[in-house]
């Protein structure tokens, strides 16, 4: 069973709506000229005008390196004390020996 149309009057209206945007000739032309300008760019040119979005993230790259190293740094050194704990251990029992090896 088909539901009976709405007695809605934009819906006509709407079926018979076209859109038809003007035809620009030079188009095509401003496009491939818009290119080429920045091709001619240079690398000093293209930092230099982009160089807030540049420093954050040269500033974001730095942060996150100190903390992984000094995440690194942390596991490293806690495994080195482990290491020396145990070979303090056997050093002073040697009956610890068996159970413990660094």
């Amino acid at each position: 069973m088909n539901p009976s149309p709405p007695n809605d009057p934009l819906s006509p209206l709407l079926a018979t709506w076209r859109v038809t945007p003007t035809v620009d000739p030079q188009f095509r032309t401003q496009v491939w000229s818009r290119i080429q300008s920045r091709a001619r760019e240079s690398w000093p040119a293209y930092v230099r005008s982009h160089l807030a979005p540049w420093s954050i993230a040269a500033a974001l790259v730095m942060v996150s390196a100190g903390w992984v190293g000094h995440v690194a740094g942390k596991a490293r050194l806690s495994a080195r004390r482990d290491a020396m704990v145990v070979s303090y251990l056997v050093d002073l029992d040697p009956r610890v020996q068996a159970k413990l090896r660094p």
